[in-house]
């Protein structure tokens, strides 16, 4: 194993390094996809054509990828590796999840994080539940994060002792689902940063207070269109500088990315969809550079 030391502190810098997980047999554990919320049964196969079309490319851009590995038959969501944790000056912080079917997510990520020599440095515990879709960097110094069903105020508590003692302030955002009123939600998923001073955002999902805080500090927002947003459009990831990987079918953000300049490459995920979580859900990001600009 090639030694490194994790380091994010930006969603829109170059993508250097990052940990997935090709959903696998997992995925046959699910019998009732409404029981998981999901829109529909994935099929394994097909999900994993998509997902190795997500690897090539991240390896195409000069991404090293590491795999997750086996997971337990029972955790089939574990494809979404970005909800579980997050890399920070060195280390791992794990999150707690909400739903009691993907608890043994977190046990999953440190078990990996000890055979890359990663140290974690917080796990959140206790009544803290805290899902790493609900993190947004928006700079270098400033999270904003996601509160709702599945990040509580506990969970808040616990990240934002540790983040303060790396300087980085959290922003809490009470948000209210996305195309349905679930409460279960991720910022992620209606909210994300493609450059610095630009994001993607779901407007209807998100309180005014934040939209006025996001002018106040410089940031332009492109509105995404409902019918894209059941696309969870908004669920990007930046692969580089200017360069953005969006979720296929979505021509009308396309065309507001690509006028500011940026490069868009598209990739279709819609069997993966189904399990309804995000693109961005499925890499976790161990280092990117900090400068955004490459």
């Amino acid at each position: 194993m090639d030694g490194f030391e994790p380091s994010v502190r930006t969603d829109v810098g170059r993508l250097e390094r990052a940990l997935v997980h090709e959903p696998g047999e997992e995925l046959s554990s699910v019998v009732d996809p409404d029981a998981w919320g999901w829109r529909g049964l994935p099929r394994r196969k097909r999900a994993a054509k998509e997902h190795a079309r997500l690897v090539g490319i991240l390896e195409s851009n000069g991404v090293t990828v590491h795999e997750l590995g086996e997971v337990d038959p029972d955790l089939a969501e574990s494809m979404f590796v970005r909800d579980v944790g997050f890399a920070l000056e060195g280390g791992f912080v794990v999150g707690n999840m909400h739903e009691e079917i993907r608890r043994g997510e977190g046990m999953r990520l440190t078990a990996r994080a000890v055979e890359l020599d990663v140290p974690i440095y917080h796990t959140v515990h206790g009544h803290g539940r805290f899902e790493v879709g609900n993190v947004v960097w928006l700079d270098a110094e400033t999270v904003a994060v996601g509160r709702s069903m599945t990040t509580n105020a506990e969970g808040i508590r616990q990240v934002r002792s540790v983040l303060d003692t790396y300087g980085v302030e959290l922003l809490e955002v009470p948000i209210f689902g996305s195309t349905e009123s679930t409460g279960q939600t991720h910022l992620a998923l209606v909210f994300g940063m493609v450059a610095p001073g630009l994001a993607l955002v779901y407007p209807q999902a998100v309180p005014t207070e934040f939209r006025n805080l996001l002018e106040d500090r410089g940031i332009e927002t492109i509105d995404v269109p409902r019918r894209e947003q059941r696309n969870v459009v908004t669920s990007s990831i930046v692969l580089a500088p200017e360069h953005v990987l969006l979720p296929g079918g979505n021509p009308t953000t396309r065309s507001a990315l690509e006028e500011r300049g940026l490069e868009v490459t598209e990739i279709d995920i819609r069997e993966i969809r189904k399990a309804r979580g995000g693109l961005k859900g499925l890499v976790l990001p161990l280092e990117r550079s900090d400068d955004p600009r490459g």
